[in-house]
C-alpha cells in the first residue's frame, strides 16, 4: 500500500511504549533472595502520544534526557513494537519489518557509521544497490545526481579511513538516501562537526528535503540544528506531547520576554532602579528585558541616558526557550 500525497506520512494515535524489567536487590543475600523472588517493575516511557507527520515536512523531536523521544524513533523505525494505540509510518506498520517499508524509510546517526571503514564510498554504495534491488541505470543517476548535490563526486573512490569528518557525513547522507527513501530519520547529524562542517550539512539537509521532497524527523540537542531547519518542533515530556508548533508559539509558550540591546556613544548614565534590572552588553551597551511597557516609552527614557545609536529587540534564544520548556513540570523520574 503506497502513502496518497494528501496522508500523514507518520500517523500515531495513543501511542504508549511499557517496559518491565526486574529490580536486583542489593549485596549478596539480595541477589540470592533474587533467585527465588524477583520484584517486578514497570516503567511506562511512552503514553498516548498522538503525533501526525506530513509528507515533506521537517519536524524536531524534542525532549530532555529520558523523555522517551528516543524510544518514540525507535517505534517510528520498527525496532519497538508499541505497548498501546496504533502507528502506521509511510502507510505501513513499523513493527512487521517489511521489504516496503523499510525501502521508504532510512536512518542517519551523527555518532554511528554506516560506510565500510576500508573501501570507497562508491563500494558501500554497490552494497546497498544490491540491498534495495535498486538497478543499474537508476543507480547510475541517482550517485552522479547525490555526488553534485552534496559535493563528493571526486571523493567517491577514496577509501573511507582517508576522508575527513565533514565529507565522511556528507557520503554517510548519500548512502542513506540512495533508494530515495520517503522519510528520513536525522538522529543528532552535526555531533562532533566543526562549525563550517554543521552549516554545511544543514544546507545539505535543506537541500535534500526541497529538491526529494523527503520528509526529515530531526533529534537533535543543538538548538542551531533545530533553527536553521525545522518547520515545526514535537516536545516529548515525561512520554507525552507537551507541545507540537512553530518555534514562534514555542517562544510564546515558554513565555520568555524578548530582550532590549541598547548601545551609546559613551557609557550611559542609568537610574538606580534600570542599573538593577540590566546587563551589561558591550563597553558602552546594556541589556533589559521588554516588559509591558510600550517600546515607544522605553525609547523615550533611554535617550535620556545618553547618547543613543542604536536600538535592537532580540528574542530570547532557543536554548533558554528548551530549557524552560523542558523544566516546566519537572521530567519523568
Amino acid at each position: 500500500m503506497r502513502v496518497r500525497l494528501s496522508e500523514p506520512v507518520i500517523k500515531a494515535q495513543g501511542l504508549g511504549k511499557t517496559y518491565q524489567f526486574h529490580r536486583q536487590p542489593q549485596g549478596l543475600a539480595g541477589a540470592v533472595r533474587g533467585l527465588f523472588h524477583r520484584e517486578a517493575t514497570i516503567v511506562q516511557a511512552v503514553r498516548g502520544l498522538d503525533l501526525s507527520v506530513g509528507r515533506g515536512e521537517v519536524v524536531g523531536l524534542l525532549g530532555p534526557n529520558g523523555a522517551g523521544k528516543t524510544t518514540v524513533v525507535k517505534m517510528l523505525c520498527g525496532l519497538l513494537v508499541p505497548t498501546t494505540g496504533s502507528l502506521e509510518v509511510c502507510g505501513e506498520r513499523p513493527a512487521d519489518r517489511s521489504h516496503t517499508f523499510l525501502s521508504r524509510i532510512s536512518v542517519i546517526f551523527g555518532q554511528k557509521a554506516m560506510l565500510w571503514w576500508d573501501v570507497s564510498t562508491r563500494e558501500s554504495l554497490k552494497i546497498h544497490r544490491s540491498m534495495y534491488g535498486i538497478s543499474r541505470d537508476d543507480f547510475r543517476t541517482t550517485v552522479a545526481r547525490l555526488g553534485d548535490l552534496l559535493g563528493i563526486t571526486d571523493v567517491l573512490d577514496t577509501p573511507v579511513r582517508h576522508l575527513s569528518l565533514g565529507q565522511r557525513m556528507r557520503c554517510e547522507l548519500a548512502l542513506a538516501l540512495l533508494h530515495r527513501p520517503t522519510l528520513l530519520f536525522a538522529d543528532e547529524p552535526t555531533i562532533g562537526l566543526d562549525v563550517q562542517a554543521k552549516v554545511t550539512v544543514r544546507n545539505l539537509l535543506r537541500d535534500i528535503n526541497r529538491t526529494f521532497g523527503t520528509t526529515i524527523v530531526l533529534t537533535s540537542h543543538d538548538m542551531n540544528d533545530v533553527e536553521a531547519l525545522t518547520d515545526r518542533v514535537v516536545v516529548v515530556k515525561a512520554g507525552q506531547a507537551a507541545f507540537d508548533g512553530n518555534l514562534a508559539a514555542l517562544r510564546a509558550h515558554a513565555g520568555i520576554p524578548a530582550e532590549v540591546v541598547l548601545t551609546y556613544r559613551d557609557t550611559p548614565n542609568l537610574p538606580p532602579d534600570v542599573s538593577r534590572k540590566s546587563t551589561k552588553d558591550g563597553p558602552r551597551g546594556i541589556r533589559l528585558r521588554l516588559g509591558d511597557q510600550p517600546v515607544p516609552e522605553l525609547v523615550h527614557a533611554a535617550a535620556r541616558w545618553g547618547e543613543l545609536v542604536d536600538f535592537r529587540i532580540v528574542e530570547a534564544g532557543l536554548d533558554e526557550v528548551m530549557s524552560k520548556v523542558f523544566s516546566e513540570g519537572g521530567e519523568r523520574p
